[in-house]
């Protein structure tokens, strides 16, 4: 998975990022997406699961407790917020802060991204759900 240094490239997110559209609408299964992504980006099926995962639980506005990185989660934010307007963004964002918020109660610290969702929410006008 993201190491702290990694940067992915924008190509694989988008790659990972329309799977994952089509893990969430059920148009494939998770299984048989992850497999198939596998042989186009250099990640294994177990992390591409991951990744679809934290797509799925973004759009429900559920925590997740693993993810494919910062730079991951603030692609599929804009990328939601693209295609789905702002009800989507304001799930996601509901479920990313709790994402972080899970992360900072074992003691992993998540400044930059709590950082970058007040900026898309400055830019966005949007408020997490519940909020």
């Amino acid at each position: 998975m993201a190491a702290d240094n990694f940067m992915w490239k924008e190509d694989d997110l988008e790659k990972i990022y329309l799977v994952s559209r089509l893990v969430y609408r059920e148009e494939i299964s998770p299984n048989q997406a992850a497999e198939k992504l596998a042989g186009i980006i250099e990640q294994t099926p177990e992390a591409n699961k991951v990744f679809f995962g934290m797509y799925v639980h973004m759009r429900h506005g559920m925590i997740f407790k693993r993810s494919g990185g910062d730079q991951m989660i603030i692609y599929f934010l804009k990328r939601i917020y693209q295609e789905n307007g702002e009800q989507a963004l304001s799930l996601a964002l509901k479920s990313v802060y709790g994402y972080s918020g899970f992360k900072e109660s074992v003691g992993c610290y998540m400044d930059d991204l709590n950082k970058s969702c007040a900026e898309i929410e400055k830019i966005t006008g949007v408020k997490p759900a519940g909020v």
